[in-house]
């Protein structure tokens, strides 16, 4: 017979490419992510990371507000009021902790941990496991313009361009909205185009070339209560955002639980996640070593 941990085993060996990649990159929008390491020409030397770099750079979209001479004086007033609450951004130079992560889609559904390191603007480092921590799923790291990870359940490595990993998913990719999604920071940035009030909630909408996103605020204590995204493209790839449970750690208001639910045409994915044992500006390393004697797969 069976032990229950077989059957947890075997479960967590069921995590095919297609799941794993769901997990891991956890970007918007993780959702095509059968064709996630489609076939690259490039190819990357091994590395070995244990320090934070020093000048990677990022070319994300700028927190701005767009022209809005074709707003109504009563939106563009509310615009300027909120245009500070805005801006505001987690502050610190590191952020660290484990994600408790709860994973359904159409045709499957797991647990997982995710630990997290990140040296703001620089590095998004994760180790995936699952069994409470007993079997090692995946390791990755993020720069602003490259995605590497070690997948331990197949025993191989993959090297990627971040900008390759944009091309083929069905929207754009950027390292902040990995390292936004963790801090509870707006997943895009972008120009404010709109604004409005309800009795408890201010709401802004932003938008970039790929994404338009809603953001609503708590007026009792100006913290973001949700963000919606949909691309611009016209399969309307969407996802909602709750962000739940704040409590002040290291004198920042954090959310420890986030729900996002992710919807694809007809498909629906929901990923629960619970961040525990965080830490703020640390000092951190980033362990990272392809295995030479794992095989190379950047498809």
């Amino acid at each position: 017979m069976e032990s229950i941990w077989t059957k947890k085993l075997v479960k967590a060996n069921c995590m095919n490419k297609r799941l794993l990649s769901l997990m891991v990159l956890v970007l918007p929008f993780y959702i095509s992510s059968c064709t996630l390491l489609k076939k690259s020409n490039k190819k990357r030397n091994n590395i070995a990371i244990t320090t934070i770099a020093d000048s990677l750079k990022t070319t994300d979209s700028p927190i701005t507000a767009a022209p809005i001479n074709e707003v109504t004086s009563e939106s563009r007033k509310l615009i300027n009021e909120l245009l500070p609450l805005w801006m505001k951004r987690m502050d610190y130079k590191t952020f660290s902790g484990k994600a408790k992560v709860s994973f359904e889609s159409p045709d499957n559904s797991v647990d997982f941990s995710a630990n997290f390191r990140i040296a703001k603007d620089s590095l998004v480092w994760i180790h995936i496991s699952a069994i409470g921590g007993l079997y090692s799923v995946a390791r990755i790291l993020v720069t602003p313009d490259s995605f590497f990870m070690v997948n331990y359940q197949q025993k191989e490595t993959t090297s990627l361009a971040l900008s390759e990993v944009g091309r083929i998913l069905p929207v754009p990719v950027s390292f902040s909205q990995l390292q936004n999604l963790f801090s509870g920071d707006p997943i895009i940035n972008g120009d404010v185009v709109s604004a409005d009030e309800k009795d408890s909630v201010w709401s802004l909408q932003t938008e970039d070339s790929s994404f338009t996103q809603q953001i609503t605020y708590r007026k009792k204590d100006s913290l973001m209560q949700m963000g919606h995204l949909q691309t611009r493209k016209s399969n309307n790839t969407q996802a909602m955002i709750d962000y739940n449970n704040y409590e002040k750690s290291s004198n920042r208001m954090l959310s420890k639980k986030r729900t996002v639910r992710l919807q694809n045409g007809v498909n629906n994915y929901t990923i629960e996640m619970d961040i525990v044992n965080e830490e703020f500006d640390k000092v951190l390393e980033f362990p990272f070593t392809m295995p030479k004697n794992f095989t190379v797969n950047n498809h």
